[in-house]
């Protein structure tokens, strides 16, 4: 018998969620099949991970924002959350056709689901993507350091080997979570969520960035700037496929990303 029975907290947050998430249309149409068979055969792939409606439902809306992300940018985009991930992937699963036609209706075209390791020129640029449009959604400064919605989700729901966006300093920064859904102290910036390469690929104004360098010289200014922080810039957190392991890896990405999402076809 599976353990996802709601309490009337879960209930309350699953019922806020649905009347206030910019996409409250289009979780009324998923299947609502979807969330049992996902109930059942997500944590074989992902272990560990929790199967009530409210952490299925939060994930299901991070799923959205990507495929609006997609939608707004009309290029790759990369899908920051484990957790929304185990939606995508229970979808394929269910049924591939359903999934091509509700993107069709609610995004205007199929998003093809394809895995860190083969989307093409890597996962840097799609990642930067997604956080600019992601940002842009949730009425953030593009060049940052704040997380948007979609970043936070897997630390918000405690998914076991996530990947835990948050701010230190004045930037913005990722950490491998355990099989506890809880984030390490040990952190990294990630490349592709940096401010210059932001600017150097042509996501973000030259003022937004002028905005960010006088951020941070203010925060250095007061000693806080990149406290307790580790600013190397390498990803290194591994590049093997660790699926649903106790490893801590990240689905082939190495690189705080599970998958990315193509447009406009295969």
């Amino acid at each position: 018998m599976m353990n996802h029975h709601p309490g009337t907290f879960d209930v309350a947050r699953t019922t806020w969620l649905r009347l206030t998430s910019r996409h409250r249309k289009a979780l009324r149409d998923i299947p609502p099949e979807l969330y049992e068979h996902w109930a059942r055969t997500a944590h074989f792939e992902f272990n560990g991970i929790p199967r009530h409606p409210f952490f299925y439902l939060r994930a299901a809306n991070a799923l959205l924002d990507l495929f609006e992300c997609v939608r707004r940018s009309n290029r790759p985009c990369a899908l920051p959350s484990r957790a929304a991930d185990s939606v995508w992937h229970a979808w394929l699963s269910y049924s591939p056709a359903s999934l091509d036609a509700f993107c069709e209706r609610h995004f205007g075209q199929r998003i093809p689901h394809v895995e860190a390791v083969d989307m093409s020129g890597g996962m840097a640029l799609p990642i930067a993507m997604t956080l600019v449009t992601a940002r842009t959604l949730d009425g953030l400064d593009l060049a940052g350091p704040r997380v948007p919605r979609l970043f936070a989700t897997d630390r918000a729901l405690g998914m076991p080997h996530g990947h835990a966006w948050q701010v230190r300093g004045s930037r913005m920064v990722l950490s491998h979570m355990d099989p506890h859904g809880r984030p390490s102290q040990r952190t990294r910036v990630h490349p592709a969520t940096e401010p210059d390469f932001l600017l150097a690929a042509g996501l973000i104004a030259q003022g937004e960035y002028d905005r960010w360098v006088h951020a941070c010289s203010t925060a250095s200014n007061g000693g806080t700037a990149g406290s307790g922080v580790d600013f190397d810039l390498a990803c290194d957190f591994g590049s093997g496929d660790s699926g649903g392991s106790d490893s801590g890896g990240s689905d082939g990405s190495g690189c705080g990303s599970s998958c990315g999402g193509g447009c406009g076809g295969d």
